[in-house]
């Protein structure tokens, strides 16, 4: 199931209800969640609400990953986003907390199991560019944070299209060639499984940020 999405221009629960604050209602993710979002920021788009979880135990993962993509760019971006998340492990939750925090995580197929305490650690851990890239001539430089500890990275010069696929937001289906090409990134959650499909974890880092301004 495609999860309605539903946008504001503003995060305050008071100023949402004020004429001209709603902007609207999409039927689903975009499929360009990079140009979508961009241009989202551009209209003035603050607050996104997911209206379905985000389902890691779906063996076909694509709603997932569609949603997790949109996800992860509207945190690029800093808008907030309301949405909830079910994992088949949600001790594995660390490899997406530099995401905007959800709002409830469940385990397994069931909602009556919410991990209260995965929600929480995630809204204490999470900060602006916890897990970002940019890119220069020929190299990735990545900053990640997630794991409690600063660890930087320099990708050289990826050649090979299901890399550079994933970087523009697009998902690829899993297979033994590409985990193959990709087997580093999987290794250092860069890249992440969902159901059938991997996608690119990081998210570009609009600003750059100065070592007084993160954990």
């Amino acid at each position: 199931m495609t999860p309605e999405l539903t946008l504001w221009k503003d995060r305050d629960p008071a100023a949402m209800r004020l004429p001209g604050i709603h902007y609207g209602t999409l039927d689903g993710p975009p499929t360009d969640p990079v140009d979508a979002v961009a241009q989202l920021a551009s209209d003035g788009v603050q607050f996104v609400q997911v209206h379905e979880p985000v389902d890691l135990t779906d063996p076909d993962g694509a709603s997932a990953v569609a949603v997790l993509l949109l996800v992860r760019e509207l945190t690029s971006h800093g808008i907030a986003v309301d949405w909830t998340l079910r994992m088949p492990d949600p001790p594995q939750w660390r490899a997406l907390s530099h995401l905007h925090p959800p709002a409830a995580v469940f385990r397994g197929s069931t909602e009556e199991e919410n991990e209260d305490h995965v929600v929480t650690a995630w809204r204490d851990s999470f900060h602006i560019a916890k897990c970002g890239y940019r890119r220069g001539p020929g190299f990735l430089e990545i900053r990640d944070h997630r794991w409690g500890s600063f660890r930087r990275l320099v990708v050289n010069a990826p050649r090979s299209t299901a890399f550079h696929g994933l970087l523009d937001g697009v998902p690829v289906v899993a297979s033994a060639s590409t985990e193959r090409v990709l087997e580093r990134h999987l290794r250092e959650n860069l890249v992440h499984r969902a159901g059938r499909y991997l996608w690119w974890t990081p998210y570009r880092l609009r600003r750059w940020p100065l070592s007084t301004t993160i954990p």
